[in-house]
C-alpha cells in the first residue's frame, strides 16, 4: 500500500513540479552557479490527492535549462519534503517541457515514476496546464531572466485565489447577524 501511494505521490508531484515553509533552506549545488530563485504556493487537489505546501524551485540563468527544486508541505494529511533535479526546455510558441531527472525520495527511485517528462502550457491568463490537466496560477511563469513573478499561487481551476475575510466562529454560539432568515 505505501508502495502504490509513493508512485501516485511521485506522478503527483512531478505534475506540479513547477506550481506546489516560506523558510526553506536553498539547495546547495557542487557548481557555481547564477540561478533564479521562484517560490510556489501549491494547493491542489487529484489524482486522488491533495498536496499542500511550497515549491522552491532555483532555475539556472545560463541557458542550460538546470532546474533545482525542493518540496515542502503536506501530501494526504502527512509532511512531507522531497527534492531533485529538472531541465526546462522552452518552445518558440511559450510551451515548457520538463524533464525530472533527479527525484530524491525514501525508497523511491525516478524509473518508478509513469512519466518523466511532461509539458506545461502557461500564458491563458492566469491558467496554465501540465499534462492535461489545468491549474489557476496568480502570477507570471515565463522562461528564465525572462521576467516570472518570484511567487506564484497555484490552485485547482475551478477554485483560484481565495481571500479569507473573516474566519468562522468555532468557539461559540453562531453570530446570527446579518444572516437571511427563510
Amino acid at each position: 500500500m505505501k508502495r502504490i501511494s509513493a508512485v501516485r505521490i511521485g506522478l503527483f508531484l512531478a505534475l506540479c513540479l513547477l506550481f506546489s515553509s516560506a523558510v526553506a533552506e536553498e539547495r546547495p549545488t557542487t557548481v557555481s552557479l547564477s540561478t533564479e530563485l521562484l517560490t510556489v504556493l501549491a494547493d491542489v487537489e487529484g489524482l486522488g490527492h491533495r498536496m499542500t505546501g511550497v515549491y522552491i524551485i532555483r532555475r539556472a540563468t545560463d541557458g542550460s535549462g538546470r532546474v533545482f527544486w525542493r518540496f515542502r508541505g503536506m501530501l494526504d494529511g502527512e509532511f512531507e519534503e522531497v527534492d531533485g533535479e529538472a531541465f526546462e526546455r522552452w518552445s518558440l510558441d511559450g510551451d515548457v517541457t520538463v524533464e525530472l531527472t533527479k527525484f530524491n525520495y525514501p525508497n523511491f527511485t525516478l524509473d518508478k515514476l509513469p512519466a518523466r517528462r511532461m509539458t506545461l502550457m502557461p500564458g491563458w491568463d492566469g491558467l496554465i496546464v501540465i499534462a492535461g490537466v489545468p491549474l489557476a496560477v496568480k502570477g507570471e511563469f515565463k522562461a528564465p531572466t525572462a521576467g516570472s513573478s518570484p511567487v506564484l499561487v497555484v490552485t485547482n481551476a475551478g477554485r483560484g485565489a481565495r481571500v479569507i475575510t473573516e474566519l468562522p466562529n468555532t468557539a461559540g454560539s453562531p453570530n446570527l447577524e446579518g444572516v437571511q432568515q427563510p
